[in-house]
């Protein structure tokens, strides 16, 4: 099976209460990973309530900055993540079952092998070291399952996660400008390589883990 196909056939699967594939972090086992349900009328309202809420929360780490919603939220993962190939998103839970952060792989090149960490956000109840460890786990699993060799992250260099993932094993090759653009529910931050005076910039780093 493909690496596209799993992928496909992982977030066609994956409903709310219903068993799902998770993905171990740790051993011994610290946490899993799990599918986040994007099937229309098969979400999980308590992800959709978290994820909602802590986007909120760390809103000026995004590209795109609005006042998120349940309703917003339920309609992004229903239509533009469940139709996307391309982009998945899975829960950090401890074994308990307490929903500790988000995470997902998206914007993959299938025949380039490409892919990028992408939705890393922390509920912030995380033990210290457990994100690290749980993306460090995403991206093998990317690697292996989904033959993604090629690994990388974007983020904004006001964002204090490009220390993070600089721990995880990325490293940084350029960065380019970016500009805000307001919209009428809020703000977009574009690269703009003309802008060479701008405070704000988009990191691109390129995994270099194990």
């Amino acid at each position: 099976m493909s690496g596209e196909t799993l992928l496909r056939a992982l977030k066609d699967q994956t409903r709310a209460g219903a068993p799902a594939l998770v993905l171990p972090v740790g051993e011994p086992l610290r946490a899993v990973l799990r599918p986040i349900a994007t099937v229309p009328g098969a979400l999980d309202a308590e992800d959709v309530r978290l994820l909602t809420e802590w986007r909120n929360r760390h809103v000026e780490r995004f590209l795109t900055e609005f006042v998120a919603t349940n309703a917003r939220t339920a309609a992004w993962l229903s239509g533009t993540i469940h139709a996307n190939g391309n982009k998945m998103l899975f829960m950090l839970e401890s074994p308990e079952g307490t929903r500790l952060g988000h995470l997902g792989i998206g914007f993959i090149d299938w025949r380039g092998g490409y892919g990028e960490a992408d939705a890393i956000v922390s509920g912030g109840a995380s033990p210290p070291g457990l994100m690290k460890l749980a993306l460090q786990t995403l991206l093998r699993w990317a690697r292996e399952q989904l033959g993604l060799a090629h690994l990388a992250v974007r983020v904004r260099s006001d964002n204090p996660a490009v220390a993070f993932y600089r721990r995880v094993g990325f490293v940084e090759h350029r960065r380019t400008p970016l500009v805000a653009e307001d919209q009428p529910d809020g703000r977009t931050w574009r690269e703009a390589p003309e802008h060479v005076h701008s405070p704000v910039g988009l990191v691109h780093m390129r995994y270099q883990g194990g």
